[in-house]
C-alpha cells in the first residue's frame, strides 16, 4: 500500500488552538528540552519502564497512517532516502543516516528511534528489534535484532475526553508554516530555539498502551470526573495533569491573574500558539479564585487541563482541585483551591 501525500509545513494551519494537516490530523508543537523534561517528569510516576512503548506506539502511529512506501525496485534507495528525509525535517527529528544506522541531531532519541525504526522496517520489509546508544549528544547508534511477524497496528479506542477533527472549528484559520525554520541538519527552529512536532494520535496510542501499567490513582483527592469514565482512564488523566504541573513548575514562567481578562493572554500565549488547544473563560471569581471553562474535546484535553491548572495554581499560590464534566462535544473543568482559606 502507498503512503499518502508527504508531509509538509505548507500544508499546517492552526485554527482554535489546533495545528493540523491537509487530513485534520492534529499536531502538538513542543520545545525540545521541555518535551525531555516532560518525558521525566511523565516515566517517573510509572513503576514501569516505558522507552520502548513509547517507541513501538511511534513506529505504529506511522504506520498506521502509512507515511512511507516501499522502495521501488530501480533507484530505490535515492528515492527512498528523499521520502524519509522529507518526514524527519517535518517532524525536526535529525537525519537518518540508513547504511550506517544512525540518527544525527535527533529532537528526542526515543520519538528518533521509533521514526528510524519504522524508516528501517519498511524498507527492508522486515520487523525488527531496535537496541540503542548514545555515543554523544546529537548521535544515536542502532543495532537491530530480527523479531517476529506482528501483525499490522490497530487503531485505538478514543478516550472519553477526545474527539476526532471532522472539519475546521473556527473561523480564524492561520498558515503555521511562516513560524517554522527548517534546518539542513533536520531539527526545527523558532526565533532561534529548537522545536519538534509531534501528532496527537501518537499521544493517544501512547497513552493507551500505558494503561495496563498505570498506578491506582482512585484515591486522589484532588481530581473528579463523570462515573462513566473507567478507573484507568482516570489513573491516567490524573498522571498527565500531574506530569504537566511539574514540568510547568520546573519552568520560570512567571503568572499574574488579577481579573477574568487576565486569561486570554496566557490562553494564547501557554497554549493557542503552542498547538495545544484552546479553552473559553466562562467565570473567575476574583476573591475566591474559583474558575470554571470550557474546552473542546480532543486528544489534547489532558495536556491543555494541566497546563490551565498549573497557571492557575502558580497564579494564586494554592493547589488546584478539579472538576471535570462533559457535554457532547464540550468539556466543563471547574477549578478551585483544594484547602479552604477564609475570603
Amino acid at each position: 500500500m502507498s503512503a499518502k501525500d508527504p508531509l509538509s509545513h505548507q500544508s499546517l494551519s492552526i485554527s482554535d488552538g489546533f495545528i493540523y494537516d491537509s487530513d485534520l490530523n492534529c499536531y502538538m508543537l513542543w520545545k525540545q528540552h521541555e518535551f525531555s523534561r516532560w518525558w521525566r517528569c511523565f516515566e517517573g510516576l510509572f513503576t514501569h519502564p516505558l522507552s520502548r512503548t513509547f517507541i513501538n506506539a511511534v513506529v505504529d502511529d506511522l504506520e498506521f497512517h502509512q507515511r512511507l512506501s516501499p522502495p521501488p525496485r530501480i533507484f530505490k534507495k535515492k528515492k527512498f532516502n528523499s521520502n524519509l528525509s522529507n518526514l524527519t525535517h517535518f517532524f525536526g527529528s535529525g537525519i537518518v543516516d540508513m547504511s550506517n544506522k544512525k540518527i544525527l541531531n535527533g529532537a528526542h532519541p526515543l520519538f528518533s528511534v521509533g521514526l528510524a525504526s519504522y524508516a528501517l522496517e519498511v524498507f527492508h520489509q522486515s520487523r525488527y528489534k531496535i537496541r540503542w546508544n548514545e555515543p554523544t549528544p546529537r548521535v544515536v547508534q542502532l543495532s537491530l535484532e530480527d523479531n517476529v511477524q506482528l501483525p499490522p497496528p490497530k487503531d485505538v479506542p478514543s478516550f472519553p475526553w477526545s474527539a476526532e477533527m471532522s472539519h475546521v472549528q473556527g473561523t480564524e484559520v492561520i498558515d503555521f508554516s511562516n513560524q517554522l525554520v527548517t534546518k539542513e541538519s533536520g531539527h526545527l527552529e523558532i526565533d532561534g530555539e529548537r522545536y519538534m512536532l509531534l501528532p496527537a494520535s501518537l499521544f493517544e496510542r501512547f497513552f493507551s498502551s500505558c494503561l495496563p501499567h498505570a498506578p491506582d490513582m482512585s484515591q486522589i483527592d484532588w481530581m473528579e470526573c463523570p462515573s462513566v469514565w473507567s478507573l484507568s482512564e482516570r489513573s491516567i488523566l490524573s498522571i498527565i495533569i500531574t506530569s504537566i504541573r511539574e514540568l510547568f513548575f520546573l519552568s520560570e514562567r512567571s503568572v499574574y491573574i488579577t481579573g477574568s481578562e487576565s486569561w486570554s493572554a496566557y490562553f494564547r500565549v501557554y497554549l493557542f500558539d503552542q498547538g495545544w488547544g484552546d479553552a473559553t473563560l466562562l467565570s473567575y471569581d476574583v476573591e475566591s479564585y474559583d474558575t470554571i471553562l470550557e474546552l473542546p474535546k480532543s486528544p489534547l484535553a489532558p495536556f491543555s487541563i494541566g497546563l490551565i491548572a498549573s497557571i492557575w495554581e502558580r497564579a494564586h499560590g494554592r493547589k488546584f482541585n478539579l472538576v471535570i464534566g462533559q457535554e457532547e462535544e464540550r468539556l466543563n473543568v471547574s477549578i478551585s483551591s483544594l484547602l479552604k482559606y477564609k475570603v
